[in-house]
């Protein structure tokens, strides 16, 4: 069990390419953005430097703390906490809400889903990204008999919901959204990156550094974004639920979608 109270920050986190590919540059006034769960907000300060507003939300204070010199503004709730969200959100509104890598760590990831929504514009756009537990790493697992916890990844040992491209869609519509796009991360190279962590946690720890952005920050991790993360996606595109690790989804509210109202009073029931 994940303990918030503790002095350390158990996710080492890095920046959701299958989100972030989202967004543009600002071309006029910049998008305003939610982030819930945002953790650290290293995802939230790479959407901040294309030009957007970016708020964010976060139960943990050693987390909070890193993102709020990130990002425009961070709120220390827990986004279960729906009387205190609405209370310190109040009547705002924005362009995008982004769940990314949140909603397998809830229960009732429906109920989250129909509250939020109500904070987001009748234009606006709902990111989510879930990991993709079909695919091919955890299929040859389970071809052999092994679901085994670990300590990052889809088996990830806080998960408590497992997603595949067609339970997520049904969830966003579960909420009142309607599907805008479906994409995906590749999980080819990433396989090794459990391995990689390892290696560079360690040493940015002794040194004092953000174990994250040691790994962020890096040549190598620059070079593969700039040239294998495209060949990778490429080659994912034949064939998304063996090759997807996460499931993106971009959503709209449908139409007949309730009130923002409506659903946050419903939420908190």
């Amino acid at each position: 069990m994940i303990d918030l109270e503790r002095e350390t920050y158990p996710y080492l986190e890095e920046v959701n390419e299958g989100i972030l590919r989202q967004f543009a540059r600002a071309d006029g006034a910049p998008l305003r953005v939610l982030d819930v769960g945002c953790g650290q907000a290293n995802l939230g300060a790479e959407i901040r430097a294309l030009g957007h507003v970016v708020w964010g939300i976060d139960a943990s204070p050693i987390a909070v703390a890193k993102a709020a010199p990130r990002i425009d503004r961070c709120l220390q709730v827990d986004l279960l906490d729906f009387n205190s969200v609405d209370a310190v959100l109040a009547d705002e509104q924005f362009d995008v809400i982004i769940f990314s890598d949140v909603l397998e760590h809830l229960y009732d990831p429906l109920a989250v889903l129909r509250f939020y929504c109500g904070f987001l514009k009748p234009t606006g756009r709902l990111l989510i990204s879930v990991p993709n537990v079909l695919n091919w790493q955890t299929r040859l697992a389970l071809l052999f008999g092994r679901f085994e916890y670990r300590d990052t990844g889809v088996m990830d040992r806080t998960h408590v919901r497992f997603f595949t491209f067609r339970s997520a869609r049904h969830l966003l519509e579960a909420a009142g959204c309607s599907i805008a796009k479906t994409d995906f991360t590749p999980h080819l190279t990433r396989v090794f990156l459990p391995v990689i962590k390892k290696v560079l946690a360690p040493r940015a720890e002794a040194t004092g550094q953000d174990p994250a952005r040691t790994i962020i920050d890096s040549p190598l991790f620059r070079f593969y974004v700039r040239w294998i993360y495209p060949m990778e996606y490429v080659v994912g595109s034949s064939c998304r639920p063996l090759f997807a690790f996460r499931i993106v989804l971009v959503a709209r509210l449908a139409r007949h979608h309730p009130s923002p109202t409506s659903v946050r009073a419903g939420g908190r029931r």
